[in-house]
């Protein structure tokens, strides 16, 4: 029995009686302390108190700055000892063995916030040491609540506690032996501090056990959704099964609750871990132990002070955290990798993986350095170097991600994704027959790879070679991503076979954009005899039903009147056989309302004797390709300087507005008219301008399919239906495009663009 006397054991909890009792009783299980104090109000009469233990009543504590003003300024009334070990509910004594009498050289000493830089980093209060002397340092007048209290103290105020009382502040290295919190433990520390840390100190059964007691509020923090998914992480399924249960007895609709439920309930019947000799979490179908096991092997603790640990603790936690980022879980997996860097910062695959992290956050000024450095430790490593290419090629270094993936091939020529990846970039690039070729050798490994299926599609129809493209591009229904959405209709699939009096349901998918110009079927399907109804998004049902052979439209959510079969429209292409040199392309196809147009005429009136050019320069933020199609408002200055031209904004949703904006000069000839904002009004618009320019978006689209002149500004590789190298398109005879000729590059076209309006002549029919 380890004898504290001069320490005393207090927890200050004023609604979690029983748990803080319990946290009280766990601490004194091989310790003998001078005092064991609790400070709460009006404890439950059935609440049992050990005879040892001190109970007094405090008030309410009605908040977290409640109990940390107390805490800050009124604890010292309560103790009479050299020391206090406070603790709450969520944190108590683990290994009574690990007490150091250096812990009470200290003043105040808490687990470390490793995310802080700054010298500032011990700690944490929720399980700390702290002297009476620090108790009566903060009664100085000068040292008021900030933040949280352990804050308030051990960053706020800590420089006035060290210069003007003396107080001394524990060291990292001995704090990491004292307590964890929101790292990993190193060694066997004395305590803890956090209820998502249950999973590493309690067994699971225990856990399961304690969780009916806890409260509603408990059971909706988020310190216990993290508990879930940790014990799920570290394969704790019971634990994991009566968590979620709890969550959805306060949250019914809770999906996260209800998806673990079900994979601890299927856990449990069939139990996993990995292991040795387990699959790689990575998903390579390797034993770990082969595969990312191997690479943990060497691992030493880091050169000065962070404790102990061995080979086998890093490498599971490397594990751990590796299971927990498979399953979605980001924020446990970059505590593991983190906690790995931290006895060993070399080691490449937890240094790896957090760079994957980053990646897929998007934050790729801080995954590339990460990346690159743990690709160049473990250079016979394709995944590393695969990975690595990703992170270039999302960050516009086409050249370097090529390089990356050729490292990936020359290590495992089988690799089906890097090829799939090399041939994105290729394509970045407008490389398409090398990128034709990558994709095929993707497929040659995978032949079900649905995602390179799609990729050469693309590639197939930007190249021209529609025969094939449209064969290929059937593969984006078998993708979850780009498959049809909702409920696909009931009733046999159109074979591409024309009988005279069939009705033929073609169902709307993809964009807006996708619909306006596949629209243009109907008509040619119509002429042979069948009867065409459209599925439409409720913003085109108008416009979409004023296409020369539809008989009628309707919505998703509307009853479906009787059809023969049913085609997705986006491949009526494909059925009919249609090549480059026979695309339909007669426009106008679509009819704006002319009782719209009337009212968008005598709107224009004002702008009489001018050029009147609609302007459209960002398509939607959450398109996947909108960084590169879209371009700054401000890069359009030069054609709105042009004379006797009436801009006509039709940016929906944007309200540019200000005379002045950025870099950019409105003048009276700048207008924004509500009618941009509908479809239908936004047609009678257009019909009536004299030119539309726009990015890549449904408006180049509608302008077309309504017979406009459209300049269309195309990025440098471009969408695969205006395809490379040419001006014109076969799709909209009206249309001309305006290519980048580098990546990125907006300047040039629109120096092209404003000499092409200077001379530009209006033709109105």
């Amino acid at each position: 029995m380890l004898a504290l006397q001069d320490v005393t054991l207090c927890c200050v909890d004023t609604a979690n009686h029983a748990l803080a009792m319990r946290a009280l009783a766990r601490s004194t299980v091989d310790i003998a302390f001078g005092r064991v104090l609790f400070l709460t109000h009006t404890a439950p009469k059935d609440l049992l108190v050990p005879a040892d233990t001190d109970l007094t009543d405090i008030g309410p504590l009605r908040s977290r700055a409640e109990y940390s003003e107390f805490i800050l300024k009124e604890l010292v009334h309560h103790i009479a000892t050299d020391h206090v070990l406070l603790v709450q509910w969520d944190g108590f004594v683990i290994n009574a063995e690990a007490w150091d009498p250096a812990f009470a050289a200290c003043d105040y000493l808490g687990a470390k916030w490793f995310w802080f830089d700054d010298g500032m980093r011990v700690g944490n209060g929720g399980f700390s040491l702290r002297s009476r002397r620090l108790l009566e340092a903060l009664q100085d007048p000068r040292i008021t609540l900030t933040e949280a209290e352990d804050l308030t103290i051990a960053r706020s105020f800590r420089p006035l506690l060290e210069r003007d009382h003396g107080i001394r502040f524990g060291a990292e290295e001995l704090a990491d032996r004292f307590a964890f919190e929101a790292a990993y433990p190193i060694g066997k520390p004395f305590g803890f501090h956090g209820l998502f840390n249950f999973c590493r100190v309690l067994p699971q059964h225990e856990i399961a056990a304690m969780v009916p007691a806890f409260s509603d509020a408990i059971a909706q923090s988020l310190q216990f959704g993290q508990l879930m998914r940790n014990c799920a992480a570290m394969g704790q399924w019971e634990a994991v099964r009566a968590i979620a249960a709890r969550v959805l007895a306060v949250e019914p609709a809770g999906t996260e609750a209800k998806g673990m439920l079900e994979r601890a309930q299927i856990a449990l019947e069939r139990p996993q871990a990995v292991g040795r000799n387990d699959p790689c979490p990575c998903g390579s179908r390797r034993k770990y132990k082969q595969c990312h096991g191997a690479l943990t092997a060497g691992i030493s603790a880091p050169r000065t002070g962070a404790g102990a640990c061995d080979e086998a603790e890093v490498e599971a936690v490397i594990a751990q955290a590796m299971a927990a980022h498979q399953g979605g879980d980001l924020a446990a997996a970059e505590m593991g990798y983190q906690q790995a860097l931290y006895w060993s910062p070399e080691q490449p695959v937890a240094m790896h993986y957090l760079g994957v992290i980053h990646y897929q956050r998007g934050q790729l000024a801080t995954a590339l350095p990460l990346l690159k450095h743990a690709a160049a430790k473990t250079p016979h490593e394709p995944e590393f170097h695969n990975n690595l290419g990703l992170a270039l090629a999302a960050a516009d270094r086409e050249e370097e991600a090529i390089a990356a993936y050729r490292r990936t091939l020359a290590l495992k020529p089988g690799h089906a994704v890097a090829w799939n990846n090399l041939g994105l970039v290729l394509q970045a690039c407008n490389r398409l027959p090398d990128a034709i070729a990558a994709f095929r050798e993707a497929l040659k490994l995978q032949p079900q790879f649905g995602q390179a299926h799609w990729n050469l599609a693309l590639a197939l129809l930007c190249h021209g070679d529609f025969k094939e493209g449209w064969h290929e591009y059937e593969w984006r229904l078998a993708l979850r991503e780009l498959g049809q959405r909702g409920v696909p209709p009931a009733g046999p699939r159109w074979d591409g076979r024309v009988t005279p009096g069939t009705t033929l349901l073609l169902t709307c998918e993809q964009g807006l954009g996708d619909a306006l110009q596949f629209a243009r079927f109907a008509q040619p399907l119509a002429a042979l005899g069948m009867r065409v109804l459209i599925q439409a998004p409720a913003v085109l049902r108008e416009l979409l039903g004023s296409v020369p052979g539809v008989a009628g439209t309707l919505t998703a959510d509307e009853a479906t009147p009787h059809y023969d079969a049913h085609l997705p429209m986006l491949s009526v292409a494909g059925a009919l056989d249609i090549e480059g040199h026979s695309v339909p392309n007669e426009t106008p196809y679509l009819a704006a309302d002319q009782r719209r147009r009337d009212a968008m005429r005598d709107a224009l009136a004002r702008t009489a004797g001018t050029l009147k050019a609609g302007l459209c320069w960002a398509g939607s933020a959450l398109h996947a390709n909108d960084r590169r199609r879209s371009l700054p408002f401000a890069a359009l200055q030069p054609l709105l300087s042009v004379p006797d031209v009436a801009w006509i904004s039709l940016q929906k949703d944007v309200t540019v507005g200000e005379v002045t904006v950025g870099e950019v000069t409105l003048g009276s000839s700048w207008h924004e008219w509500p009618a941009r904002n509908g479809f239908d009004d936004l047609a009678a618009l257009i019909a009536e301008l004299d030119l539309v320019i726009t990015v890549d978006t449904s408006v180049a689209h509608l302008a077309g399919a309504l017979g406009r002149p459209v300049w269309i500004l195309l990025p440098y590789a471009p969408d695969w239906r205006w395809q490379l190298g040419r001006s014109d398109s076969n799709w909209y005879p009206t249309a001309q495009l305006f290519r980048q000729s580098r990546a990125g590059d907006w300047s040039g076209v629109v120096t092209t663009l404003r000499e092409a309006l200077q001379s530009f002549t209006p033709e109105r029919g």
